[in-house]
């Protein structure tokens, strides 16, 4: 050891205490070196695998109904389709409130047997209010098990109404979260 005036200079060494404490960036305050490399019990990464759903797209098939099929996708088994509608129709409900997906054309979410019913409404020169497209997107219950469509109906169902992508996509997101939720119980 050397000393140099009234300080005393320690050699760092790997074993000493100082090359084992780092300094933590956000309070200037000394943490031990193995806060950063400490390791997560085994039992505490061990999930239970949910299945990875598939929704299948079809760009312009038409159903039974007369509507253009913009999805499909076949539910896990032990699906909790009451807890499933419930997020559903809270999805779409969220389009409205939020901000998350500004959208160019107001939209009218009403609740359907099995799911959620989203309208893209039009004004009239005179006021009224039309909804000449929506889509369907319900849970059917079909002999292979529960089956999710996104379906498009309305007057107008020929034509892609504004923003109908983005509402795909975010759809897609928030099947695979549904599906991970009404499950998981």
């Amino acid at each position: 050891m050397a000393a140099s005036g009234n300080l005393l200079r320690l050699p760092l060494s790997p074993n000493s205490l100082q090359s084992r404490r780092q300094l933590c960036p956000h309070t200037s305050s000394v943490l031990p070196a193995n806060f950063f490399s400490h390791k997560l019990h085994r039992s505490s990464l061990r999930r239970r695998p949910v299945p990875v759903p598939v929704l299948r797209v079809f760009s312009s098939a038409a159903v039974e109904g007369g509507g253009v099929s913009l999805g499909t996708m076949k539910l896990p088994p032990k699906t909790d389709l009451a807890r499933f509608e419930i997020l559903l129709f809270q999805w779409a409900n969220s389009l409205c409130q939020g901000a998350s997906l500004p959208l160019s054309t107001p939209l009218k979410v009403d609740r359907v047997k099995g799911g959620a019913r989203l309208g893209f409404v039009s004004m009239g020169g005179d006021g009224d209010v039309d909804v000449p497209v929506y889509i369907d997107c319900v849970v059917v219950v079909e002999a292979d098990g529960p089956m999710f469509r996104a379906v498009r109906n309305g007057p107008q169902n020929d034509r892609v109404p504004p923003d109908e992508p983005r509402i795909m996509r975010s759809l897609l997101q928030a099947l695979v979260t549904s599906v991970q939720i009404a499950t998981a119980s």
